[in-house]
């Protein structure tokens, strides 16, 4: 059973004599009661499915605990037996993977102790997951192998790694690498920061090792076959618009072969490059078809979301368009090279903010279809995607961002900012600004300020559609009541939108 950390001290905070409520619950792990409430909907209906009654049982006015039915059971054996099937079946596929093309000794598939037909099952599972990777299993008496290029093969342990990781390092889902090929990946790892002037953070930094730490294991227990086809004209116009990009994969390709002691071929070089390029990095070309298609989608997911008819008619769209097209971008990329990344964020994205992460599921289910990538849009994916609209939801309905327009002097204008903060904490004050100096910022105003303040007996000239209150310049009882009014109906609004 797919369990976080968090959901399983929910089961063991609780026991089966007294009730426990949601907010003591929420209180240790940190969460809201909302949060613990979708925690054990999902522990409940894991066990409902493996024996037809629920681990945690609820009392209005009480809270929860576990049912008496379990007993004289351990509630973490059927956790256990699961991951331990899964995780040898992985372990079992990687040390296949990473000996291409050297066959293994029949003994690696560990049935010698299984029954006939657990065997069978197993050797069925195992040729199947091979199969879903394009490989092909082969078996005979005494040895197991598999047929494949080495690209496929690569996507498979990459994906496998994915799987197994749950936040997990390297070394602990078994790429137990030599301390001196740790050191030397970490150099390549500051060597791209340096030549790109950019720091790698999560989970960029994590895909760039797995690709590193990936290439070494692979030439330490198998050998590289170079069965990738040559690099194809797209290919090559992509690397010529992103020349620095492809010199960096070069140097970074040669500095593996010298310290390998062994020839990678160009093809390496075009992996490297191609895991770079799908990163995001900054200063990177993109082609104008994925530019346009990055366009569209951004488009779709902000439309289908807020279900309006345009991205323009949302409030203080730009930002949210602009946050969502920057992942999207490099996405598309990932999608059509087969490259994954991971989200330690996943299942509490997914319990926080469930609303949100179920309506864009769906939406992504269309785009897949209409995309038609092999590797699709992942829950990795949608989990990044929900919190740039999480963002988005935070900004707008908090933290107002607010221009003041003054005719008495910088003094004032630092006064009522202060009162401001004082009394209204959740206003931004961008600027103070005169009544001329806003008519010559009109652009500026009307991208980045939610609400004009306006000292000034004359009227301020209307600027879009942002909304204008005139106030005295020592902000009085009545001016924050119109204040807190004017947020309140801003509020109502969005949320109807």
């Amino acid at each position: 059973m797919d369990l976080n950390a968090n959901e399983r001290q929910v089961m063991s905070l609780l026991n089966f004599e007294y009730y426990v409520e949601a907010a003591s619950l929420a209180k240790q792990l940190l969460v809201s009661d909302k949060t613990i409430r979708r925690m054990i909907k999902k522990i409940n209906e894991r066990y409902t499915g493996h024996y037809a009654e629920p681990l945690i049982l609820s009392q209005a006015g009480k809270g929860f605990r576990l049912s008496a039915y379990f007993k004289d059971k351990d509630v973490y054996a059927e956790l256990s037996v699961d991951e331990q099937d899964d995780k040898t079946l992985y372990d079992i596929m990687l040390t296949i993977l990473f000996s291409h093309p050297n066959k293994r000794q029949y003994d690696v598939l560990k049935i010698d102790y299984l029954s006939n037909s657990a065997k069978n099952t197993r050797l069925n599972k195992i040729k199947q997951a091979f199969k879903d990777f394009h490989l092909i299993f082969k078996t005979n008496q005494y040895y197991v192998w598999i047929e494949g290029d080495e690209i496929q093969i690569r996507r498979a342990i990459n994906d496998l790694i994915m799987t197994i990781n749950k936040n997990n390092s390297l070394k602990q889902i078994g790429l137990n690498l030599f301390s001196a090929d740790n050191q030397f990946i970490d150099r390549q790892v500051e060597l791209i920061e340096e030549k790109t002037q950019q720091y790698l953070s999560y989970p960029y930094d994590w895909t760039v090792r797995l690709h590193l730490s990936v290439l070494v294991k692979r030439v330490r227990k198998g050998s590289i076959q170079t069965t990738i086809n040559e690099i194809n004209e797209l290919e090559k116009q992509l690397m010529m618009k992103n020349k620095s990009l492809a010199r960096l994969a070069s140097i970074i390709t040669k500095n593996f072969s010298n310290y390998l002691n062994v020839e990678l071929k160009e093809t390496e070089q075009l992996l490297m490059f191609q895991t770079l390029y799908a990163i995001n990095l900054s200063r990177q070309e993109s082609q104008a078809i994925d530019e346009c298609l990055a366009e569209e989608v951004t488009k779709t997911l902000i439309i289908n979301v807020f279900e309006i008819a345009n991205v323009t008619l949302l409030p203080q769209s730009r930002r949210l368009y602009e946050d969502l097209y920057q992942h999207v971008l490099p996405m598309l990329s990932r999608l059509r090279l087969g490259i994954k990344i991971e989200n330690n964020l996943l299942d509490e994205v997914k319990l926080k903010y469930t609303k949100t992460f179920e309506k864009l599921s769906k939406i992504i289910d269309g785009i897949n279809h209409e995309l038609a990538f092999e590797t699709k849009i992942d829950e990795a994916e949608t989990g990044y995607l929900s919190l740039y609209f999480e963002k988005y939801h935070l900004e707008v309905t908090t933290d107002k961002r607010v221009l003041l327009v003054c005719a008495t002097g910088i003094g004032t204008s630092e006064l009522l900012k202060a009162r401001l903060q004082k009394k209204i904490p959740n206003l931004n004050v961008i600027a103070a600004m005169s009544n001329r100096q806003a008519r010559k910022s009109q652009g500026f105003i009307e991208e980045n300020i939610d609400l004009i303040l306006s000292t000034l007996d004359v009227s301020v000239t209307k600027i879009g559609k942002v909304p204008i209150l005139t106030i005295s310049p020592l902000l009085t009882e009545k001016d924050v009541q119109k204040i807190n009014y004017i947020l309140e109906e801003s509020e109502r609004t969005n949320d109807r939108h």
